[in-house]
């Protein structure tokens, strides 16, 4: 009865068998506390059957509310630039191990240069951050000669995708 109310309420195949476990143990749970009290005008097999009902209800709309959580949190990670663009595995694992030196910086440095390699001047980093634009640009000047400087020393070859960041914050 329960997987015939998930398939007409359109849950997925997929997901059955997580919310029926849901829907039981809830059930179980509700019914050790007596929460269930079958009404004397129905027999106790229509009772159970309504009350089953109104437990996989209020399960699945706590399911849909989760699904749709989820969707707008996935969304709100999606970025359009980097979904037309994936990279091949060599270059992802050397872009990976190349962007560790980024964990060296101090975080203000390293917020900067995100900032300025996902396309924003100095002017619009400062303007979010709330502070003077000089003080944005001498942050970027520094983090970009430290992190030349981490990637030089650990004898890496810097990746072409990261030599092009290099090379385009210059140009602030």
């Amino acid at each position: 009865m329960i997987k015939d109310n998930l398939c007409r309420l359109q849950i997925p195949e997929c997901d059955h068998q997580d919310v029926m476990q849901e829907i039981l143990l809830s059930a179980w749970h509700t019914v050790e506390v007596g929460g269930f009290h079958a009404s004397e005008h129905l027999s106790v097999r229509q009772a159970v059957r309504r009350w089953l009902f109104v437990v996989t209800w209020h399960h699945i709309t706590h399911y849909r509310e989760r699904e749709q959580k989820w969707e707008k949190g996935r969304d709100a990670y999606t970025h359009p630039a980097i979904d037309e663009y994936a990279p091949p595995p060599f270059g992802q694992v050397e872009a990976r191990l190349s962007l560790r030196c980024m964990e060296r910086l101090k975080p203000e440095v390293r917020e900067v240069l995100a900032d300025s390699a996902l396309g924003y001047t100095a002017e619009e980093i400062a303007a979010r951050l709330g502070q003077n634009p000089n003080t944005i640009q001498g942050r970027l000047e520094r983090g970009r000669e430290q992190l030349r400087r981490t990637l030089r020393s650990r004898n890496a070859a810097t990746p072409l995708a990261i030599r092009s960041m290099l090379a385009s914050m210059s140009a602030f």
